[in-house]
């Protein structure tokens, strides 16, 4: 792990931060629209956690708090480093600079986090706090109950009912005023954008009622995502878990069978919809930018459509977060739909 800054006395950030800035020269100026805070604890993160920071730090400017924890460390130490990430804004070679602070909590120090977090935040600017770590009981209120935009990935939980059920008691510490930003689903955009756009078909459109069957191919350990994109179809179309958990029943009773299968792909790579004399099919190849699907259905002629679909690089996800200011309310009906699922 390489230093991440400049190193300073936790009780002296603001006033190293401060000389920080008097000795830049009249070029550089810093800004801040939120406050992003990245919390992990493993120790391979904090390099590749910088630099996504400086990444992002060119398109969207914030005061950045990345915080390594190891809890479970014996010995109890606290170390902090500063740091600046400046990039140039349009012409007049004028820079626009994002300050990172960075700390190290082991062992007893860790149950600092919320005093830490709090006492160097910028100003009342927004708080985005993401977890790369998996929640734990009990929850720290106080922390918690800060949080406007709380960022995760459901992706990598390995208990994921534990896991949605500890973010809906996050939420109730704020009546619900906290946003829940899950970058599995975010990831899932184009997936749902491709989805819709090939059924604005009238043709295909009539086929929606009658899908009597969903496959999904994903990666090996990839469930979850799976099972968010077959929340938001079921969510979409109208579907109810039937209380076996093996099928859905649609609006009109008929019933909706649905199949995840693992396979050696890198994430998602098909979406079957297929029912009585129609079959519909959406593929992504590994490392394709692009969607291929194909219809075959009375009055629709057969072929093959291109979709994009765009890029997977984790600043763009985060980006795409960090720029969004409402809630996800296709996010929350897509988890009610099935979350019982995630027992299973």
């Amino acid at each position: 792990m390489s230093e991440p800054g400049l190193p300073v006395e936790i009780g002296r950030i603001d006033k190293e931060l401060g000389k920080l800035w008097e000795s830049s020269d009249d070029t550089k100026t810093r800004a801040s629209l939120i406050n992003l805070v990245i919390y992990t604890e493993d120790p391979e993160a904090l390099d590749s956690n910088t630099e996504l920071i400086s990444l992002i730090a060119s398109q969207h400017a914030f005061r950045a708090i990345l915080i390594l924890a190891n809890p479970q460390a014996s010995t109890p130490a606290a170390k902090a480093w500063i740091s600046a990430h400046c990039h140039l804004a349009g012409k007049g070679g004028r820079q626009i600079c994002s300050e990172q602070i960075t700390f190290q909590l082991d062992g007893e120090s860790a149950a600092a986090l919320p005093s830490i977090v709090f006492s160097h935040l910028d100003s009342d600017l927004p708080l985005c706090f993401w977890s790369q770590a998996e929640f734990r009981e009990p929850l720290d209120e106080q922390l918690w109950s800060w949080v406007d935009r709380l960022i995760f990935d459901s992706a990598d939980w390995k208990k994921p009912a534990e896991q949605f059920a500890l973010t809906r008691k996050i939420c109730a510490l704020t009546d619900g005023g906290t946003v829940l930003c899950d970058l599995a689903w975010t990831r899932l955009h184009r997936w749902r954008f491709a989805l819709a756009n090939v059924f604005d078909h009238s043709a295909a459109l009539a086929c929606l009622p009658g899908i009597r069957k969903v496959r999904i191919e994903c990666a090996t350990g990839g469930r979850t995502k799976a099972l968010l994109l077959l929340g938001w179809l079921s969510a979409q179309l109208g579907w109810k878990l039937d209380p076996s958990n093996t099928s859905f029943t649609a609006a009109d009773g008929a019933q909706i069978g649905f199949e995840i299968v693992e396979t050696a792909c890198p994430w998602i790579s098909l979406v079957e919809l297929s029912g009585g004399d129609f079959c519909f099919k959406l593929r992504r190849a590994e490392d394709s930018g692009f969607f291929h699907a194909s219809l075959h259905a009375p009055g629709c002629p057969d072929g093959a459509m291109t979709i994009g679909a765009g890029r997977d690089r984790l600043s763009d996800t985060l980006l795409a977060e960090l720029s969004r200011g409402g809630r996800h309310p296709l996010y929350a009906k897509a988890l009610d739909a099935i979350r019982p699922l995630f027992n299973a």
